[in-house]
This record gives structure tokens, C-alpha cells and sequence, in this order.
């Protein structure tokens, strides 16, 4: 078997992503992942788009000693049961949400190498945070971290705490674009043209999230900043405070990690 061989097994957005992070960072050839979806023209638009190969199923299980499974939860199963004869030693990534290390394994029926990662749709512009968990049969994490790394950053959390990374940072960024809908509304209803009042969004909040990667102040420090004393903050973090935003935030992410452990079937 070739080192270093990358199979994809579902050339969706997501997985998209990940090749062109991998490739754009220099981290592979493109001639070294192999490109498989069920739906031929995915993988043929992929592959002229990356130059990397596309395969047939067979042949991606035959030459690669790393299978990245990016198809949809409901597909994964019988995937996995499909191919589970002509799994050997390759280490196996999978992305879809949900689905645990031990669902894994007791599909494929065999002892192998199991990574679970969840990435955000910030992968699409480079800066997904992506949380990794894997089992004892995983020897190279630094590889994985790799593969990841393409699209952002990656931080190693036990699959314990998957849940609540599903709901913090895999849902996290619909939360921020929740509140951009919200404000770029409420330009509109202080009279501002539509564009306009995108942009002043848009910019106010890359700026801010700026603000808080550098990280030399934390968001209480910098609220404080921003909140001069009787001021026109002030009076808006007052309404937040009387309608009990910051519960609503902390209620909302216990749903969604709720949700995620139905989903997982605890």
C-alpha cells in the first residue's frame, strides 16, 4: 500500500474543503487522495476542479491507507457494512456528525484506527476549529491533525465532550449569523439602505471577533471598553441583561447538545 494515501468517500462541501485545505497548505499532492462519491458527477467536478483522482470504491479501499468518510449520517452504516471486508489496517476518519467511535467499529466488526472530527463551516474560508477524538489504535495523530489543519485549527477533546462541541462550535457559527440577521434588521429599521447596513454588520463583527482572537483582553474586559458609563452601550447590554439573553445563549447550546446525544443514540 502507498504511503500517505488519502481516500475521500463522499465529495460533498465539506469534504471539498478539506482537499483544497490540503492541497492550498501544500500538506499533499493532489495526485495522492483519491476521490469517491456514489454520485459520479461529484466526484468528477472535484477532481477536475483539484486534480486529484477520482476512483472507483474498489480502488479507493485497495490503495489507501487513510479513508475519510464524509457522507450523510443515514448513509454511514451501510457504507461501513459494505466495506467492511476490504478494510484492513486504514485508518478511518469520519466527519458525520453524530455517529461514534463504537458505531464505527461495530459496523466494520474489526479492531482498527478510528478517528472521529467534527469541523465547522468556517473550513470554507480556512478557519474551521475542528475538535478531533480517536481510539487507542491510532498511532500518527499528527497526521490527522494534518489533514485538518488544511481548514484551520484542530484541538484534540475526549469523544465524551463530542456532544457539547456539536452544539458549541459544529452549530456555533448559526448562532453569530442569527445575531448579523437580527442586526443588519435592525439597521433596516432605523432607515438604512439594505447594503449599507450589511457592510456595517459584517465589518463590526469581524472586527470584534479580531478583537477577541488577538487575545489579550477577555469579552468581559472588552465589553467594558466598548460600555462607557450612562452611555449608549450601556443601554442596549441593559435590555439584554432584562431579557435574559445570556441564559437564552446558555439554554439554547444545552438543546442543541441535548439533540446531539438523541442523535448519537445515548
Amino acid at each position: 500500500m502507498k504511503e500517505r494515501i488519502t481516500g475521500i468517500i463522499g465529495c460533498g462541501n465539506m469534504a471539498g474543503a478539506i482537499v483544497r485545505g490540503m492541497i492550498s497548505k501544500g500538506h499533499v499532492d493532489p495526485e495522492s487522495i483519491l476521490l469517491y462519491d456514489k454520485v459520479i458527477e461529484k466526484a468528477d467536478c472535484l477532481s477536475k476542479e483539484t486534480l486529484c483522482l477520482r476512483k472507483d470504491l474498489a480502488s479507493v479501499l485497495s490503495e489507501a491507507n487513510i479513508l475519510l468518510m464524509a457522507v450523510k449520517p443515514q448513509d454511514l452504516s451501510p457504507l461501513l457494512e459494505e466495506i467492511a471486508p476490504d478494510v484492513k489496517e486504514q485508518t478511518i476518519i469520519s466527519i458525520v456528525a453524530g455517529i461514534k467511535i463504537g458505531t464505527i467499529l461495530k459496523r466494520i466488526g474489526k479492531r482498527v484506527p478510528v478517528v472521529r472530527a467534527m469541523p465547522n463551516i468556517a473550513a470554507f474560508v480556512g478557519e474551521s476549529i475542528t475538535c478531533t477524538c480517536h481510539n487507542d489504535m491510532v498511532k500518527d495523530i499528527e497526521e490527522i491533525k494534518t489533514i485538518f489543519s488544511g481548514i484551520g485549527n484542530v484541538v484534540g477533546i475526549g469523544e465524551d465532550f463530542f456532544d457539547g462541541i456539536t452544539a458549541l462550535s459544529g452549530s456555533g457559527p448559526a448562532y453569530l449569523f442569527y445575531l448579523a440577521r437580527a442586526m443588519i434588521s435592525a439597521g433596516l429599521n432605523l432607515g438604512l439602505e439594505e447594503d449599507v447596513s450589511k457592510r456595517l454588520v459584517i465589518r463590526t463583527l469581524y472586527g470584534a471577533a479580531a478583537l477577541l482572537k488577538e487575545g489579550s483582553s477577555s469579552p468581559e474586559e472588552l465589553i467594558q471598553k466598548v460600555a462607557s458609563k450612562g452611555g449608549t452601550t450601556e443601554a442596549a447590554l441593559a435590555v439584554f441583561d432584562s431579557e435574559r439573553f445570556n441564559e437564552i445563549i446558555k439554554k439554547a447550546i444545552v438543546k442543541a447538545k441535548a439533540r446531539s446525544e438523541e442523535i448519537s443514540g445515548r
